[in-house]
This record gives structure tokens, C-alpha cells and sequence, in this order.
């Protein structure tokens, strides 16, 4: 394990918190730009100027985040982002290809396949996201990779891989409470894996930590969870399937 994977798990939260959560960028150019985190009434709205500073980094981070999904390695490569995606590189001159099929984040695993013009010793790289818990799992081929997969780290997959071979890959995504900063604990997000979950329901409601936490899926084919409170079920839902409905992101939990 090496290197610290701190920097995916925070291209992960800006991907899945703010830019898929944009509105479609309109026929004159004009784009989604302005979201409250704050309030207790958030809207998405489009910014009072037609053309703020920042209207050309939404297409800027489209190409970012997939440039940023894999990292060259002397000795292999380094998986970032978990991504549809497929990677060509050359790894002492053996051409190697590793095609990354997965539903990530709505589901919590990814499967990497290799394709590779002959059998090559080298390092894949597989980013542990400091939120992963202990039901994290690797295996290569459907055997079970030994070793500690290490909240925060990369955890290195070395062998001498050929065509063919599969990389399955199921991270722990336990429900967990975010504060808003170390002055406010109180005042915190339901966050599940990379993806932080909005209030929609009761905005407000009066929610206790065990409450939150306890938070169940509205059902098979819904992205919304449901909390139960003393007096009423508030719905939670990811930034991206949030419309023109009112939203908070930020609970004061109750003692």
C-alpha cells in the first residue's frame, strides 16, 4: 500500500455532490452554477448574472475527472476514480489494457478486466477511500486477496497478469454523519460513501444521530432513503436526482 488516496476521495464528493447535480447546460451556453448548502430551503437556481466567472469550468471538469481516473506507475498503474472507463498503457513495452466496468456509486463495487498482448509482471493500484469499512473486499480471478485493505491508502495488486484476468472489487459503504466543520459537530450531513443525501421530505424535522444512521432504502430502484423521526419520515436523496423540490443538506441533530 502506498501513496495517500485522499485526493480521489474529494474529486469523488465534488463529482457526486455538486457537478452531477447540475442542470443541463442551456442552448445560449448558460450553465447551473449557484446551489445553497445552507439554508434549510435550498433551491437550485441559476445565478443572477448570465455569465459568472466560473460558467467554464462545468465543461473544464467533464475532462478533468477522466484524465484524473487512472495514474501512470513505473511498476503499473494506480486506479483513482471509479468510472466506466477503459485505460491503454504500455508496461515494459507489453501493451496492457484494463477496462473498468461498474455502477458505482449506486452500487458499491467495480470490476477491473485486463487485456494484454502477452503475460506482464506488474502493480495495479486500487484506491481504498478513507470512508471504506471493514467489508471491503479484493479478489483477483475469484480468489480472495489476502492483505489489509487500509482506509486512505492504495492497496497494490501484484502479480503477473494476462489476458483475460479479473479484478473484482466491493468497497465497504457504511451510512456515517459529516460535520459541517470542528466548530459545529452538531450540525452535520447523512453522507453514504462518496455521496452526500439531502433532506427533501420534513425540512424540518427534528432528527436524532441513532435516527440518521438508521436510515433504510425506499426501495429496490430508488436512489432515496427514508429516515424515520419521533414524529414523522423525512426522504433523503443524492444531490443528482434532486429537481426543483426545496432541499436541505445540513441537519442540527437533536441530544
Amino acid at each position: 500500500m502506498t501513496k495517500d488516496s485522499r485526493y480521489g476521495d474529494s474529486m469523488e464528493q465534488v463529482l457526486y455532490n455538486t457537478v452531477a447535480g447540475a442542470r443541463p447546460i442551456q442552448p445560449d451556453g448558460i450553465s447551473f452554477y449557484y446551489s445553497d448548502y445552507n439554508r434549510s430551503d435550498a433551491k437550485k437556481v441559476w445565478y443572477k448574472d448570465k455569465w459568472p466567472c466560473c460558467s467554464g469550468t462545468f465543461p473544464q471538469l467533464t475532462a478533468d475527472y477522466g484524465i484524473s481516473a487512472y495514474y501512470p506507475s513505473n511498476d503499473g498503474i494506480y486506479v483513482n476514480l471509479f468510472l466506466p472507463s477503459k485505460v491503454t498503457w504500455k508496461q515494459n513495452n507489453t501493451e496492457c489494457t484494463l477496462t473498468q466496468k461498474t455502477n458505482y456509486p449506486a452500487i458499491n463495487a467495480t470490476q477491473l478486466e485486463l487485456a494484454l498482448v502477452r503475460p506482464e509482471s506488474f502493480t495495479i493500484y486500487v484506491r481504498v477511500p478513507a470512508w471504506a469499512d471493514r467489508n471491503t473486499r479484493l479478489s483477483v480471478n475469484g480468489k480472495n486477496v489476502e492483505g489489509e485493505a487500509a482506509p486512505g491508502k492504495f492497496f497494490a495488486l501484484t502479480r503477473t497478469w494476462k489476458t483475460g484476468d479479473r479484478v473484482e472489487y466491493e468497497i465497504g459503504m457504511p451510512l456515517r454523519l459529516q460535520a459541517v466543520d470542528a466548530q459545529n459537530p452538531q450540525l452535520v450531513a447523512l453522507v453514504r460513501g462518496p455521496v452526500a443525501l439531502f433532506a427533501v421530505g420534513n425540512l424540518r424535522a427534528s432528527l436524532t444521530e441513532k435516527q440518521l444512521l438508521a436510515a433504510a432504502v425506499a426501495g429496490t430502484s430508488s436512489s432515496d432513503w427514508v429516515v424515520t423521526g419521533d414524529t414523522s419520515k423525512v426522504t433523503f436523496r443524492p444531490f443528482a436526482a434532486i429537481g426543483d423540490e426545496p432541499y436541505q443538506l445540513y441537519q442540527n441533530i437533536k441530544s
